[in-house]
């Protein structure tokens, strides 16, 4: 690997990442397309943007049939959507202008500095943010910038935006998550108190989550790895066994 050059070809067209090996063989480089880091780089993140999709939003399509007899899956096609629209806003940011050295120079070590405090930092969007921003820095650079900081967010409100229609139990989970961090004072604007409806809704959120919490263990298969993931951490924070009692809001 070369300090300028961080990506390359194996002998079928895959794209070989020098830096991060486990990105190697993600990526196909058609025969007459660009072969620099750049447009290679961008091969490498289609199919990694996808595969973490795939780890959101799971596929509830029933099996189909083909003429031969034989069955196929139905394409995904509210997956697909999230990923066009994220990958366009990538595109048109400021990061596809960073030359790939930067990432070779500011590498990064695959932890972010970001700590997980709260309910909000654990939901399946929060840990699908957690690993774009994980993505976009290994192959961007791992620097303190604006452009980083701007494209993460735009990907997490692209991603509400289109649970809250094809997916409302994420959004919603979200939002919960949210409203049961408020009661303890996070995300309160300066100055202000937390009101009796406030205490009132984060005791409805947190009773909405750890009935979630029961749906999704009673039916693994149903939910997504990021889903599960956060029953998981949510059961280890909440006794998820009872409901929550009358007179406490916690």
């Amino acid at each position: 690997m070369s300090i300028n050059c961080r990506f390359a070809l194996d002998e079928k067209r895959y794209v070989i990442d020098l830096l991060n090996p486990a990105n190697s063989g993600k990526g196909y480089c058609h025969k007459g397309d660009p072969e620099d880091d750049k447009y290679l780089r961008e091969r490498v993140l289609m199919v990694r943007l996808g595969e973490m999709l795939d780890k959101l939003i799971i596929n509830l399509r029933p099996m189909q049939k083909l003429p031969s007899g034989g069955e196929y899956k139905p394409h995904n096609e509210e997956s697909f959507a999230i990923w066009w629209a994220m990958l366009d806003t990538i595109r048109a940011s400021q990061l596809n202008t960073f030359d790939s050295a930067l990432s070779i120079q500011h590498k990064f070590d695959g932890k972010l500095k970001r700590q997980k405090k709260h309910t909000q930092d654990f939901t399946s969007l929060a840990l699908f943010r957690d690993d774009v921003e994980c993505l976009l820095r290994d192959l961007y650079g791992d620097l303190e910038s604006e452009a980083v900081d701007s494209v993460v967010l735009a990907v997490l409100r692209i991603v509400e935006g289109f649970t809250r229609c094809v997916r409302p139990n994420l959004w919603k989970e979200q939002e919960d998550a949210e409203d049961l961090d408020y009661t303890f004072g996070i995300g309160v604007p300066e100055g202000c108190g937390i009101s009796g409806s406030d205490c009132y809704r984060g005791r409805a959120a947190k009773l909405s989550l750890i009935h979630r919490v029961r749906e999704v263990n009673a039916k693994l298969s149903s939910f997504s790895e990021y889903t599960i993931e956060f029953a998981n951490l949510f059961a280890q924070r909440w006794d998820c066994s009872k409901d929550c009692l009358d007179g406490d809001p916690f």
